[in-house]
């Protein structure tokens, strides 16, 4: 069956990830984004897509660090909290009660219960009116130790991951029904 070009996105799996930065002021910030790829497999590269503006955004290319949480089963329903509108200089992570742990190479925190995490710092930028292309070196990637066991993971990584990938258009979760779900408001 042939789609139209911009169709390949239905059936074209995207891991769901958190993005934690820090504002110039040293403020965390984190944001739910899908379009979170490797490049080529030997480079220690990521990108990362994001559309225009966007707080994570703007914070990249202040501090030129970020961090790419991983996010499975574990913490997808909190994780999925920090896309709500909040304002510039608000900290989502502690509006949404995700508990942090230090990173090791750069400033933004990790989230805690994050199946992995990648430090990065911000190698190169393509622009585009409606979106930005970020590359990033990998300083540090490291898989949690929660789900390590006998220096192998407790679960095959998919498993841990589904159902938590998503296809762009796809609605993964309603944010009223997740609130509903979590008694927020």
């Amino acid at each position: 069956m042939e789609l139209a070009p911009e169709m390949f996105k239905r059936f074209f799996p995207l891991p769901v990830t958190v993005i934690t930065t820090v504002d110039a002021q040293g403020t965390p910030n984190a944001a739910p984004y899908s379009c979170v790829m490797p490049i080529l497999r030997p480079l220690p590269l990521i990108a990362v897509a994001s559309a225009l503006p966007r707080d994570t955004l703007r914070n990249i290319r202040e501090t030129g660090q970020f961090v790419v949480n991983v996010i499975g089963r574990p913490a997808f329903r909190e994780s999925m909290r920090t896309a709500r509108p909040y304002p510039p200089g608000v900290n989502e992570l502690e509006k949404v009660g995700l508990e942090t742990l230090p990173a090791k190479h750069v400033a933004p925190p990790r989230i805690a219960a994050a199946v992995g995490w990648i430090e990065a710092s911000l190698e190169r930028e393509l622009v585009d009116e409606r979106y930005a292309l970020l590359v990033g070196r990998v300083l540090c990637s490291e898989m949690n130790d929660r789900y390590v066991a006998d220096g192998k993971l407790t679960e095959p990584p998919l498993t841990l991951l589904m159902p938590h990938f998503r296809t762009i258009g796809e609605v993964v979760l309603h944010r009223d029904a997740l609130e509903e779900d979590l008694g927020v408001s």
